[in-house]
């Protein structure tokens, strides 16, 4: 019995030996742990706060954008399709369904490009093709040279004018300083 005593007495020093220093291992590692929350809760509202300043920044830096804009009066062209190159680059293109086409008749507007871009002078070119009545399609070609200046918006329009038999692509070009 004495032994049993004994070794009961020995575990029981044992046990408490090692659970009083995980006890307080777990206690440090629960500061550290709040610590390294506190720490990065805190960095957290640094960096928005940076990233406010930065968005606030950006919006009141002035843009720089091309808005190019379809339009068609005309019930007798049908647009099929409209690509802009900015010399051999594709920039944008679309294809345009009978709606489409009914809408611009009936006064709409189709916002065809609108992008962010560098200033400079641009040579860009337009290809267009057109059915007109129950004649097979055409194409057409246009160069519009656009000068795009540093914090402006330059809105350009494309329209479609009949002139001696023959689809004309004719555009005008508005510059807004913001």
């Amino acid at each position: 019995m004495r032994i049993i005593t004994g070794l009961a007495v020995s575990l029981l020093i044992v046990f408490l030996n090692n659970v009083c220093p995980v006890k307080a291992e777990s206690q440090k590692r629960e500061e550290s742990i709040r610590d390294l929350i506190t720490r990065l809760n805190n960095e957290y509202i640094s960096i928005d706060e940076s990233l406010k300043k930065l968005e606030k920044n950006i919006w009141n830096f002035p843009s720089t954008t091309l808005n190019i804009s379809v339009v068609n009066r005309n019930s007798e062209i049908k647009l099929i399709s409209i690509e802009l190159l900015d010399g051999i680059k594709l920039l944008e293109s679309h294809f345009y369904t009978p709606l489409e086409n009914e809408a611009l008749w009936n006064g709409g507007r189709h916002q065809f490009f609108h992008k962010e871009v560098r200033e400079g002078n641009r040579r860009l070119v337009a290809v267009y093709y057109w059915v007109e009545g129950n004649k097979p399609p055409s194409k057409g070609e246009e160069i519009i040279s656009v000068n795009i200046t540093w914090g402006k918006d330059t809105f350009v329009q494309f329209f479609f004018e009949k002139k001696d038999g023959k689809v004309d692509l004719q555009v005008s070009q508005i510059d807004f300083k913001q």
